[in-house]
């Protein structure tokens, strides 16, 4: 049995990588891993969200036929994930660091836990929140909150990474009796908009501003969520500082896959590291920070695995999910598969098989997207080869089709060009996806349930990490939005 590592991100956009063709960024360590390994290109999340995006990795199922369809909802404990299943197989499976699980269940077939998480536990957020951020108690969330201290230092998301990884190079020194499934969770490159000094100013005169950021008009369906401050110099110091945590991060992924070799050579046994990211985050792009739409900025994500068996060296080209995660890792272990999964095994493609570029994957979103919108709003996309339909419920008129190939900024809506495409897009998610009623409903029924939730006064500090003083102050040279003053 192939021990596993799964390294996850939080909000690494596919672009930001050095052999994904970016010129500016230095990632060595993930360059590496892509040479060494097999990379799928064209993959997706299935929700540009934290929470949803993560239970619908979990559980290998879309975020809506899962239940979890905002970052304040819980994933339901009877709902198998791909932990219970690799556990179930024979494997110790360990949790160090993140995977923002909300509520009570903290393992959701996870046997151990070796680092707390860096977010509230629970729906509420605890009074002591505010204090253990210090100064970036607000740049946690999106914009324009992430806009309200920008630049290099010290933050809580660095010295969160710095904790986990430790932790996780402990574990490995260690010898394990069982196979062992050891997941990762950091949470750079998310904001606070903070890297390291040095990198901060490393990067600062290189990152590029895209031109055409200040121009693009706005969905209806996202009416408001547009950050309102393109000021050239917060787009600046936002996307130096995301660049400077991308390398940051590319650092601690190296470190331990070091540490996962070394385990490997020492024990004598073989194992697969894998690295994926949850979502990306716009940085700037078309006038958003974050994430919560389907630009290719904050979709698109890495995906490769390296290992015993992996081809090196192969990039695939077909669109895969972050939902195939679960099956595929079930696949390798030789585990039971995730029941009612709509992520599939990528292991036929790992083993050297056929690049399946037909093939349609799925990604939704929901709630209030922006801060005009009104009421609830559903949308949904669906990548095949390099095509992207993106669709919001009652904005029909809205719809697009984007060559991402070709036009990769996203402006030239081609549905009339490809009506044959579109009517079997829009056929699988019919076939797919919940009814925009039922998922309304529930939302509703959320809502209603966290006007509780979010007033009761109780944590869960054994789950939790808190930042440690240095991580509390501002950063130096500091950049303000001043939509935040």
């Amino acid at each position: 049995m192939k021990d596993i590592l799964l390294f996850i991100s939080d909000q690494h956009a596919w672009r930001q990588q050095g052999y994904a063709g970016d010129p500016v960024v230095r990632t060595p360590n993930l360059d590496r891993l892509a040479a060494e390994g097999t990379v799928m290109q064209n993959n997706y999340t299935s929700y540009p969200l934290c929470v949803p995006a993560r239970m619908s990795m979990m559980s290998g199922r879309l975020a809506s036929r899962c239940g979890v369809m905002s970052n304040m909802a819980a994933l339901d404990s009877n709902c198998p994930t791909f932990a219970h299943c690799l556990d179930t197989a024979g494997y110790e499976t360990v949790l160090c660091g993140r995977m923002h699980f909300v509520g009570g269940d903290q393992r959701h077939g996870f046997a151990r836990r070796i680092a707390g998480d860096i977010t509230p536990i629970y729906q509420n957020r605890p009074a002591t929140i505010k204090q253990e951020r210090g100064v970036h108690d607000r740049t946690l969330q999106d914009a324009p909150s992430c806009l309200a201290a920008m630049g290099g230092g010290d933050s809580p998301t660095l010295a969160y990474d710095r904790y986990v990884v430790s932790r996780a190079l402990e574990y490995l020194q260690q010898d394990h009796e069982k196979p062992q499934f050891l997941c990762v969770g950091t949470y750079a490159p998310h904001y606070p908009y903070v890297a390291p000094r040095e990198l901060y100013d490393y990067y600062h005169d290189r990152v590029a501003i895209p031109e055409a950021s200040f121009h693009y008009p706005e969905h209806p369906a996202l009416a408001g969520k547009k950050a309102r401050d393109m000021d050239p110099e917060v787009v600046r110091a936002a996307r130096a500082a995301y660049y400077g945590m991308v390398e940051f991060e590319d650092r601690q992924i190296g470190a331990v896959y070091e540490a996962f070799q070394a385990y490997l050579k020492r024990t004598g046994h073989e194992g697969v590291f894998v690295y994926v990211s949850d979502h990306g985050d716009q940085i700037g792009d078309r006038g958003y920070y974050g994430k919560n739409v389907f630009y290719e900025q904050s979709s698109h994500t890495p995906m490769v695995f390296v290992g015993d068996g992996i081809p090196r060296g192969r990039r695939l080209f077909g669109a895969t999910s972050l939902m195939d995660l679960g099956p595929t890792l079930c696949e390798l272990a030789g585990a039971p598969l995730p029941p009612a999964a709509d992520g599939r095994s990528l292991c036929p493609q790992l083993a050297g098989g056929e690049d399946d570029l037909e093939r349609m994957v799925i990604a939704e979103v929901g709630g209030s997207m922006g801060r005009g919108a009104a009421g609830f709003s559903y949308g949904q996309m669906v990548k095949c080869g390099r095509f992207k339909y993106i669709h919001y419920d009652g904005y029909d008129e809205a719809d697009a089709l984007y060559d991402v190939d070709a036009d990769p900024e996203e402006t030239t809506d081609l549905r009339d060009r490809h009506p044959q495409l579109v009517a079997r897009m829009r056929a699988l998610l019919a076939e797919k996806c919940r009814p925009v009623d039922q998922i309304r409903a529930a939302a509703e029924q959320m809502r209603e349930n966290l006007g509780i939730l979010t007033r009761c006064d109780f944590d869960n500090t054994e789950e939790r990490w808190r930042a440690p003083e240095c991580a509390r102050h501002a950063p130096e040279p500091m950049v303000k939005s001043r939509l935040c003053q």
